[in-house]
């Protein structure tokens, strides 16, 4: 009987865990948009940061619908994963991804503004929809330490690790 109880005991906590797994993971649709969230909070840090605003408003006219589409779908992951305070989350999350690409713009230093041309210059060439994989394969910080669904065993990218 002891044996029984220590293994529900056990169990427990995996049990209860298994929702709110299901509720914070990231589904493809969402990593993507996160993926593109993180591009645009880099992009708007530099051109603050370099005097390159001309080129991120060009940016956000171009992209407007996918950055947009963007926004949406990472507005419905946090109502998803954190309920009533999805809202706020979000705005945290906003906020902390771009001081975090303000403290990589500093750690990297005159070579920051010396890239960014370059930067937006390769962002401008891409086709509609390719934000998302350019950002990841830039390893552009997103910030968002998630799994993806049906991928528990597989980490998500950390933000600590994600530099471009």
């Amino acid at each position: 009987m002891r044996l029984k109880r220590f293994l529900m005991a056990s169990l427990l906590p995996v049990l209860l865990a298994a929702p709110a797994f299901a509720n914070t993971c990231l589904r493809p649709e969402e990593r993507q948009a996160m993926e593109a969230r993180a591009l645009r909070s880099y992009l708007m840090v530099t051109a603050l940061n370099c005097q390159k605003q001309s080129n991120y408003n060009e940016f956000m006219r171009r992209y407007m619908r996918e950055l947009n589409n963007a926004d949406q779908v990472m507005d419905g992951y946090f109502r998803r994963a954190h309920g009533g305070a999805g809202r706020t989350r979000l705005d945290q999350y906003n906020t902390n991804l771009a001081n975090d690409h303000s403290q990589d713009g500093t750690r990297a230093g005159g070579f920051f503004c010396r890239d960014a041309d370059p930067l937006f210059q390769q962002v401008m060439a891409l086709q509609p929809g390719q934000l998302a994989k350019f950002s990841a394969e830039r390893n552009v910080i997103s910030a968002l330490d998630a799994p993806d669904c049906g991928a528990a065993a597989a980490p998500a990218r950390a933000a600590s690790t994600g530099r471009r």
